[in-house]
């Protein structure tokens, strides 16, 4: 399973992935805390069990969950089967930095 350099590249990677298999896609978050320094992480992972696509994206920063968040939430309209995504690709594409 391979892990995403930067937010920009997983945001993308899963958007394609949502509108392609909306139905079967799981999108989950975990987050986890270092007891020695008290530093969370956050692993977002992206997969479809049918056609064994996962993406995974692992950060401490707040500005890539923020942004991670954003997009990704404005999916559901098309896991829902309502939009087609393509608003939220170009507007992913268009923050990259």
């Amino acid at each position: 399973m391979p892990s995403t350099s930067s937010a920009t590249v997983f945001i993308h990677q899963s958007t394609l992935l949502l509108q392609a298999r909306p139905t079967t896609t799981k999108l989950t978050y975990t987050y986890n805390t270092n007891k020695k320094n008290k530093r969370g992480t956050l692993a977002v992972k992206t997969f479809d069990p049918v056609s064994g696509a996962c993406f995974r994206f692992r950060t401490r920063k707040v500005n890539d969950l923020n942004r991670i968040l954003r997009a990704l939430a404005g999916m559901s309209g098309v896991m829902a089967g309502t939009s087609t995504g393509a608003e939220i690709v170009a507007a992913a594409s268009g923050s990259a930095e």
